[in-house]
């Protein structure tokens, strides 16, 4: 682990210890979009899957209709066409059972900050409170440890590397599992180099790519 990590810092926020994430746990979630510009693409399938006692519990997964054409680039890679999103709710109508979902716990994801901005921005549009949440990004924690993946921290890199099946890729279910799986294998070296609460995971993340 890079040594600024180690080094002593002042924590802001509450000081909940790691072991909260266990018990009683987070929401790992995950988008996917018509593209990868949070502040114009929209969003075509979420999934919030709440996890309790170191396992997945069933949660909220659905396509959504963005009302507007899916590219063909972004189909290639998600596999959802118009014609799947054709019935679907609209995000405005998906986002009040997304926020049960989520019930103010602490979110986890894979690139999490993405998915935060395109959802912020989507409630501002319909005028729905945006809720002030720690997200946690098992890309940035991964590599918070490991300095050497940070060029190839992609979700199903990050997953082969800890022992996690790669199940469901590029699908909001299977990439909110596996993102959840990443941070539980994450904590234990986490705690090993002294790192407690949440805050510090939180602080971890966002001085990671300003030290390696």
């Amino acid at each position: 682990m890079a040594g600024w990590l180690r080094r002593r810092w002042s924590p802001r926020g509450p000081e909940t210890p790691i072991e909260a994430l266990v018990d009683p746990g987070f929401v790992a979630i995950d988008l996917e979009t018509t593209g990868l510009d949070p502040r114009r693409d929209d969003v075509v399938a979420l999934a919030a899957i709440p996890f309790s006692g170191g396992r997945p519990e069933p949660g909220y997964v659905t396509l959504v209709n963005p009302g507007r054409p899916i590219p063909p680039a972004s189909t290639s890679i998600h596999g959802i066409t118009d014609a799947d999103v054709a019935g679907a709710p609209s995000l405005g109508d998906v986002l009040p059972r997304f926020d049960a979902a989520c019930a103010d716990r602490v979110l986890v994801g894979h690139d999490v900050a993405f998915d935060v901005a395109v959802l912020t921005r989507a409630r501002r549009r319909h005028r729905l409170r945006v809720p002030g949440v720690v997200a946690l990004d098992t890309r940035r924690l991964a590599v918070a440890l490991h300095p050497s993946w940070r060029r190839q921290a992609e979700l199903e890199f990050v997953a082969a590397q800890l022992g996690i099946p790669v199940v469901g890729r590029h699908s909001a279910d299977g990439d909110a599992r596996m993102a959840g799986e990443i941070l539980l294998a994450l904590m234990p070296h986490f705690r090993h180099r002294g790192v407690a609460t949440i805050s510090a995971l939180a602080w971890a993340q966002t001085a990671v790519y300003r030290h390696t």
